[in-house]
């Protein structure tokens, strides 16, 4: 679910990004550095979802569950190669 959320915000912020380059100078440089944060913002918060699923541990960015990229099982293995803790 947040790995999907993150993708959308990718997407909004390359929208916003897009559009600025439309706008006038003042308004373009604004457009593009609130797409750029947004973007990098959705990056991050993809990348934490990926270390989280492959540690096992708790991220600030993401919420307290489990891991965004797995089933709600124990003995599921990360998709991005790591083995869950309690599968060993």
């Amino acid at each position: 679910m947040h790995a999907a959320l993150a993708l959308i915000a990718l997407a909004l912020g390359y929208k916003v990004f897009t559009d600025a380059h439309k706008e006038k100078e003042g308004l373009k440089l604004l457009g593009q550095v609130i797409g750029i944060v947004v973007m990098l913002a959705a990056v991050l918060c993809m990348l934490c979802a990926a270390a989280k699923c492959m540690t096992r541990s708790q991220c600030s960015m993401m919420s307290k569950g489990s891991c965004p990229f797995t089933a709600n099982t124990a003995k599921t293995a990360c998709p991005m190669g790591a083995a869950s803790d309690s599968a060993k």
